[in-house]
């Protein structure tokens, strides 16, 4: 075992920080061990490359990206390397001091938030016990949500770790905390509840937590890679392709319900005021739920920032306490007994000095109003100015002494700025670096921009820290990969803030610049991962064109945990940026796929039909055509191809679609020739264009492998694109009559989205399986699927899917014997479907409509139903359908008494026409067998049987039950047999 600074390496059990594993791949870990142990000497690139890949020949590249990965992990700078160093045309160093260490050596993680208070503390003991009651609740198993609020200074953090370390001194508890920051616009979706899972999972028992993950919150464990292998992070990614809000709720709140079941836990998220929407979202949920949690969460807020505000926390408590699911603690100034306490405890005066503490306290109390952190402050400026003096281990203060001769600012932000006029030079320009950088802050990047030696800046922060002046030392802030690297925060936001605002514009936008373009080196491939932080660093440097990058990878993210608020506030911010960059192509291609991107969000949110998202993707399909064909506006395009199908925009739809087409074919890329199929495929059923549909279809699935396509399902509709091809073919097979091939590819796209585990693909599955069987005319197989998709898309909140379902189910219902059961599922389907703003396969839905009312004899109804169908059609073109909608009028016109047949025949005779010129056979057999029995009741036999014997010809072998008995009724009644039908289609088959 070697031990070099903070970390641990080992040949078998890796790399190891303060904070637990660092996660290298084997080749940098045996690079790393290679180096350690010939530490303070050159090792060759020849030498490297025989003992690293001794089996194998590789480029310098292979090196390259080893040292890179090393660098990285160990947040070590090209520049300044404090471990690998860079001989030049020689190899490398590891230019770090090695030592023998047992594991033991290494801090443990912290298990709960500064357990050691920076000052004493005093006062708060109705709060204290209030909390204690809460927490002696949640270990009893009944789930306690408690806010403690209070104005700035007021002690929130304080008394809540105050708790934490007196629970600790009495029992074993597991805590784990998030810090919400201030960024200054959207910042990243559950921000704080992630810090607090990477937190936990990483404290003694932390598999276990990843364990239940695994199982419970895969959806969670998906946004924290530096948990997992890289194959294993790169499966569950393709596992969460259309996570809805629901379902990332349900699954942090069980997961947390599961690690609750062996040990109760305290979850703390501190300074909410500044929390993202979907986090606070996410508690009140929590709160709501009724199942027993051993679990507490304290959240902290800072009540003057909400009080009158539009702010979720301004009304959250409240409703909560109305329904007796939290419960709220406000502080306010201590009173001046407390006062006296933490003074004669910090500054303890002589035997004959209560008269001071009592006088100092009644001033410094009616001065700050006994706000905690105003009064440390002013009793700390009181000992630098010399005027609270201690003497033979005593402090004293001047029996003439008054409130004039305090000479305190008239606030804790004018004492603050006091104290920075105090700083030298150089611990001013540390700490502006630091208060760009944020509340908490990592000691390598305040050392990185201020272009100094981490040893110098360690020890400017260290020495301030030890004088609790601004800061303090933390193990809390968290490197590129997870880890929890050293680092410095400050004592409270204010002074933070109090510096910030000291700052000069020119040099804040500096500052921010050089912050961003740090992090930006330190985080690397990795760089996504903050990218809202970025985003906020780029922007404040006027760096608009980065800001904009970072922006829409930060909507991208949101919008992938379905918090669509903050995927928006990172669109409209990054459109506004983008409006600002020079005119000209890469201004228009950024605004082009922003504007798809926010069309997106907006109908995800409002669904197809919001107007908002219409002007968004119109805006986008304008620039895009503006920049012709463009590979990087590929993702930008099927979105908008996506969008105008939804809406059954067919004519636009299939013109992107063929853009997308030329667009991929000019390429190898695998990738974008699928997707491009994908557009194609869906629009040419769509469109009634079924050999087209085959043709993409047979091409789609030459081209899919799921080891590379599976993961871009979140970019390209949130399902698997080798699904949804053999969806689109089983049904596509089906109306060609190849029923029993169709059947088999329906339940190939099942088994295949089971195994990807993506839950919209194996609801798309599901839906489409029982549209195969409702065309089969089979109620059984019908409800089978169409329940397992209501089921689904129920739990996962698939809104559309499960409208499309209920339909298919109500369908299959009716023709099982309940009709009007099935008839009202129909309707609620049907209406789901049109709030949705959709027309997508609302043709075929109300023919199902029309076909149970028929089966129910409500012919007006059913008639009506064709009426609307036919209607969509000629709006849409959605005409794989048509010949059916034809087919059903016919059946209703025949069973109306008034109805005529001559009109019935006509609408046969169309649905034949139809189906024949789209290859729809199995529909063009229902048609052909309707106008053969009114030919047969007009005295016609042998006209019907020679139109349902050429109908029947080439798919009789796979026709459906249902069809195969209705075309043995009309010969029988004919006087014929099916039995040279079934001679014909034998030997049609052995010729094929």
């Amino acid at each position: 075992m070697l031990r070099f600074d903070r970390y641990q390496l080992d040949r078998v059990q890796g790399l190891r920080s303060a904070a637990g594993e660092v996660r290298i791949t084997p080749k940098s870990l045996s690079l790393l061990c290679l180096l350690a142990e010939r530490a303070g000497q050159v090792v060759s690139k020849e030498e490297i490359f025989q003992k690293v890949w001794p089996d194998a020949t590789v480029s310098d590249s292979a090196l390259t990206s080893c040292i890179q990965e090393l660098r990285s992990a160990l947040r070590d700078s090209v520049r300044q390397p404090r471990f690998i160093e860079t001989v030049h045309r020689r190899g490398y160093r590891f230019a770090a001091q090695i030592g023998n260490d047992h594991p033991s050596a290494l801090p443990p993680h912290p298990a709960a938030p500064s357990l050691a208070l920076d000052f004493p503390f005093v006062g708060r003991e109705q709060s204290m016990k209030q909390i204690s009651d809460a927490w002696q609740l949640a270990e009893r198993g009944k789930r306690q949500v408690l806010f403690v609020t209070g104005d700035l200074g007021a002690g929130k953090t304080t008394m809540v770790s105050a708790f934490l370390a007196e629970v600790a001194a009495q029992t074993r508890i597991r805590v784990t905390w998030g810090q919400c920051v201030q960024h200054f616009g959207a910042g990243e979706a559950y921000e704080p509840l992630l810090e607090a899972i990477t937190r936990l999972c990483r404290q003694a028992g932390g598999d276990r937590f990843i364990s239940i993950m695994e199982r419970s919150g895969p959806t969670w464990l998906a946004q924290m890679p530096s948990l997992l292998s890289p194959e294993r992070f790169a499966a569950l990614q393709q596992t969460i392709a259309g996570t809805t809000r629901d379902r990332m709720f349900r699954e942090l709140t069980d997961t947390l319900e599961s690690i609750t079941a062996e040990d109760p836990l305290i979850l703390l998220l501190e300074d909410l005021h500044w929390s993202d929407s979907s986090t606070l979202d996410w508690i009140a949920a929590f709160a709501q739920r009724s199942e027993g949690a051993r679990l507490l969460l304290i959240g902290t807020f800072r009540s003057s920032e909400v009080a009158g505000t539009d702010h979720q926390l301004a009304n959250l408590p409240a409703e909560l306490r109305m329904r007796d699911r939290c419960r709220q603690i406000a502080l306010c100034g201590l009173d001046i007994s407390a006062v006296q306490r933490y003074i004669a405890i910090s500054y303890p005066p002589s035997h004959d000095g209560a008269t001071q503490i009592n006088k100092l306290a009644s001033l410094i109390h009616a001065h700050t109003e006994g706000n905690p952190l105003f009064v440390v402050n002013a009793l700390n400026d009181l000992a630098e100015r010399g005027l609270l003096k201690v003497k033979n281990g005593t402090w004293n203060l001047s029996d003439q002494f008054s409130a004039r001769d305090l000479g305190l600012p008239e606030g804790i932000r004018s004492l603050i700025e006091v104290q920075i006029a105090r700083l030298t030079p150089e611990e001013k320009s540390i700490l502006e670096i630091a208060a760009v950088t944020g509340v908490r802050f990592a000691l390598s990047t305040v050392a990185d921009v201020a272009s100094l030696p981490i040893a110098t800046v360690d020890a400017i922060l260290t020495s301030l820290g030890r004088r609790q002046r601004f800061i303090r030392c933390s193990d809390t802030v968290e490197g590129p990969h997870g880890e929890f690297i050293p680092g410095f925060e400050f004592l409270h936001v204010l002074y933070r803030d109090a510096i910030y605002q000291g700052i000069s514009p020119r040099r804040v936008r500096e500052l921010h610049l050089l912050v961003g373009k740090s992090k930006e080196a330190d985080y690397g491939e990795q760089a996504r991962e903050i990218a809202a932080e970025l985003a906020m660093h780029f922007e404040k440097g006027k760096n608009n064109e980065l800001a904009i990058v970072y922006l829409e990878h930060a909507a991208m993210l949101a919008r992938q945990r379905s918090a669509y608020v903050e995927s928006r506030l990172h669109f409209d911010c990054a459109l506004t940026l983008a409006k600002r960059l020079p005119a000209g192509r890469v201004r228009t291609e950024r605004e082009a796929s922003l504007y798809a991107g926010l069309g997106g969000v907006l109908m995800a949110t409002y669904g197809f039909g919001a107007t908002e998202a219409e002007v968004a993707f119109s805006r986008a399909r304008s620039l895009c055509q503006e920049l012709g064909e463009s590979t990087q506006l590929f993702p930008a395009r099927w979105g908008l191809w996506l969008f105008y199908w939804g809406r059954s925009f067919l004519k636009d739809a299939n013109e992107i679609a063929e853009e997308l087409l030329s667009m991929a074919r000019k390429g190898s890329d695998s990738c974008l020739q699928l997707q491009a199929h994908h557009a194609a495929w869906a629009t040419a059923y769509s469109r009634g264009e079924l050999q087209s549909a085959m043709e993409h279809t047979s091409e789609g699935l030459q081209l899919y492998d799921a080891r590379l396509h599976a993961i871009t399902a979140s970019t390209y509709g949130d399902h698997d694109a080798g699904v949804c091809c053999l969806n689109f073919r089983a049904r596509v097979l089906t109306l060609l009559g190849r029923t029993v091939e169709a059947i088999k590819t329906a339940e190939a796209a099942i088994h295949q989205a089971r195994d990807l585990a993506q839950p919209l693909s194996c609801a798309t599955a599901y839906v489409f399986a029982a549209s195969v069987h409702q065309m089969r005319r089979d109620p059984v197989a019908t409800k089978k699927n169409a329940a397992a998709a209501v089921a689904l898309a129920q739990d996962q909140n698939f809104r559309l899917m499960h409208a499309w379902a209920k339909v298919y189910e109500g369908w299959a219902n009716a023709y099982l014997g309940r009709r009007g059961d099935g008839l009202r599922q129909i309707a609620e389907g049907i209406d789901a479907v049109r709030k949705m703003g959709t027309n997508q396969s609302l043709s075929h839905l109300l023919g199902i409509k029309a076909d149970v009312c028929l089966l129910s004899m409500q012919l007006e109804e059913g008639l009506k139903a064709t009426d609307e169908a036919l209607d969509v059609v000629a709006k849409t073109d959605e005409k794989y359908y048509e010949s059916e909608l034809w087919r059903l009028r016919g059946e209703l016109r025949l069973a109306h008494q008034a109805a005529s047949s001559e009109a019935a025949e006509l609408e046969f005779t169309k649905a034949i026409g139809l189906a024949r010129s789209q290859g729809a056979k199995l529909f063009g057999l229902r048609g052909a067998m309707g106008l053969g029995r009114i030919w047969f009741r007009d005295g016609r036999p042998s006209e019907a049987i020679g139109i349902v014997k050429q109908a029947s010809r080439d798919i009789f072998n796979q026709l459906p039950d249902a069809d195969r008995m209705d075309l043995q009724a009309l010969l029988s009644s004919c006087g014929e047999t099916s039995e040279d039908i079934c001679a014909n289609a034998e030997n049609t088959q052995a010729d094929t």
